[in-house]
Parts: C-alpha cells; structure tokens; sequence
C-alpha cells in the first residue's frame, strides 16, 4: 500500500511538473510573438549630474529601427540592444526587456562622478573606481580637480583623501584640487581659503590635518590667518608657512 501511494504521489508531481514547464514555454512563446507597440527609458543618475538626455540615444535605437510605431519581437536583438548601450561611455550599465503590454523597457544608469582630472589639457569626470570618463555636453558638477593623476590606482587614493578632508573640521567645504607631483607628493588646494598646502606623502592623513588645524588656529588668533599664502606640512617636527606682505 505504501509502495502504491509512493508511486501516485510521484507521478501526480511529474505531472504537475511537466504542465507547469509546458505553461511556462506556451506562455514565453506568446510573449515573444506580441508586437513591441512603443518603448520607455527611465534614466536614473544623480540630482546633480544630468549627464545624460534621452534624445542622446536616438542614433543607437535608431539602428534597431525601434521608433516604428510597431515591430515585431523577433526582428529586435534585444540582448545586442542592452549590450551596445552599455558601450555608452556615460553609462554603468543598462538593461533591456519586453513588457506583456508590448512595451520595450530601456533602463539606463548613468555613471556618477566623484572629481574631474586634467590631462594633456584634457578635462574628464573620475568614477568610484578611479576610471575616466568624458563631459558632458548638457551638465557638468564643480567637483574637485585632480592632477598629475595617471593611473586609477593612484586616483582611487585621491578620491579617499578627497573623502577625509570634507569630513575633517580644518578644511570647511573639503578640497578644490589636488596636484601629484611625480614623486607622488601632494600639492593640496583647499576650498575655504586662498592658499596651497605642500602636503607631501599622501597617508598620515589625521596628524597633518591635525597640524594644519592647530596653525590655523593659531593664525586666526593673531589675526594673520587671511595673509596665509602657503603651508608646508612635509616635516615630521615642524610646520613651515608663509604669509602674503
């Protein structure tokens, strides 16, 4: 008897199996033969970085004629749609699907800038990853300015400097620009006040701050924190300034 009830219930889920798999494939099979009758895009970037229009796309939909007011499934390639589109040198990613309601849905994520860099007089936005991309020619961001910055590597480490210095109490509204030197000194430029600070190796981050915070202090005491031209934070036992006359 229980031999009998093993093999009723094994065949009741084969079956059951077997006609969901069958429903699964009748039912993508009538997904793939309705009519694509329009497209949306839905970009998604930051707020403050509209790098990126939907009519910048017009050439690449275009080349897979998807402005007919109606196109067979079958005639679109979806997956070399989604994949030239992530080509885009603004883009991240993209991603590309057919609805039930026949619509294409173009999903586009711009890459967001973290600072720009010049280059050869050659201006770019730097992503998370340290990696170069072009402007844009309908926004652009006042982000900090990097130089001297060859590899993303080194880049990736400006950025995380960058970071600290908007979170530490000596350098109000963070940093305007740095400058490496090929030695891989810093050359730093803060945003709150008209002066550079020789900052020498990079790491060590908190007890240069640190020192930079306890002269400006200092300065602002003595009323001299306006004249302040330079500020050399290279040595171990000392901080070197300079005041403008």
């Amino acid at each position: 008897m229980k031999t009998y009830k093993l093999i009723v219930t094994t065949l009741t889920w084969f079956i059951v199996s077997f006609g969901m798999i069958w429903i699964i494939s009748e039912s993508n099979k009538m997904h793939e033969k309705r009519p694509i009758i329009s497209f949306e895009i839905d970009i998604q970037q930051p707020s403050n970085q509209k790098f990126i229009i939907k009519s910048d796309f017009n050439e690449i939909l275009n080349s897979f004629n998807i402005h007919r007011d109606t196109i067979p499934q079958q005639e679109i390639n979806i997956a070399l749609l989604e994949e030239t589109l992530r080509q885009h040198q603004l883009l991240r990613d993209a991603e590309v699907f057919s609805t039930w309601e026949g619509i294409l849905q173009i999903n586009l994520f711009q890459k967001s800038a973290k600072a720009r860099m010049i280059n050869k007089k050659i201006m770019s936005y730097i992503d998370k990853n340290g990696q170069k991309f072009p402007l844009s020619n309908h926004a652009s961001d006042q982000l900090p300015l990097l130089t001297g910055f060859h590899d993303s590597i080194s880049r990736i480490k400006a950025l995380s400097f960058i970071e600290k210095a908007s979170k530490h109490s000596a350098f109000p509204n963070g940093i305007s620009s740095i400058n490496k030197e090929s030695n891989g000194s810093y050359t730093v430029y803060p945003k709150w006040h008209d002066h550079f600070i020789k900052w020498g190796d990079p790491n060590l981050f908190n007890l240069k701050a640190h020192k930079a915070q306890s002269l400006y202090a200092h300065l602002l005491q003595k009323d001299k924190l306006e004249k302040l031209s330079e500020l050399d934070l290279r040595y171990k036992s000392q901080v070197v300034y300079k005041l403008n006359n």
